[in-house]
């Protein structure tokens, strides 16, 4: 576990996805290796996320891999052995529909302006292929300016656990 003081400091959005500024960062080690955070710019999840009430603080982290440029690390801080691969969305994307989004958004009390919306992704490997899907049913919403997020379930079973990227 990681102590740290809290989820001052500020962040930053660009084109609506959460991007880490390093300021005072530290190293950890995590399941994809060590890497570089700022816990400071911790983000809290109050109720945590589905199936972990009690994971509650992360810190979003870049790959170092080229191949992984366009996923977020969401490291757990409460147990560094517990880190998502995280894919960032536009409100208007091809995945969840920009309406739902502000619906989830203002069902939040997040603004649009603050809001990042992260999905996490699994990898499917076979002996021929490696497939990736996201969950797209349960996104990530975090306000970037108060660093707090939920994971958010639509009950529109549109949108699937496992939706193909």
């Amino acid at each position: 576990m990681i102590r740290y003081s809290g989820v001052s400091g500020g962040a930053a959005v660009s084109s609506g996805a959460f991007v880490p500024e390093i300021s005072m960062s530290e190293v950890i080690q995590s399941r994809f290796g060590e890497i570089m955070v700022d816990v400071e710019r911790a983000v809290a999840f109050p109720n945590g996320l589905l199936g972990m009430p009690d994971k509650s603080h992360f810190i979003l982290a870049n790959f170092s891999s080229p191949k992984m440029e366009q996923f977020t690390l969401l490291q757990s801080l409460d147990d560094t052995a517990l880190s998502f691969i995280t894919l960032p969305l536009e409100i208007n994307n091809s995945i969840i529909s920009a309406a739902d989004i502000r619906g989830a958004a203002d069902d939040l009390q997040i603004k649009y302006d603050d809001l990042a919306i992260l999905l996490i992704v699994s990898v499917h490997r076979s002996p021929d292929k490696i497939r990736l899907s996201a969950n797209a049913r349960a996104p990530l919403f975090i306000d970037v300016k108060r660093k707090v997020g939920a994971q958010y379930v639509f009950q529109n079973d549109h949108y699937k656990v496992q939706s193909m990227l």
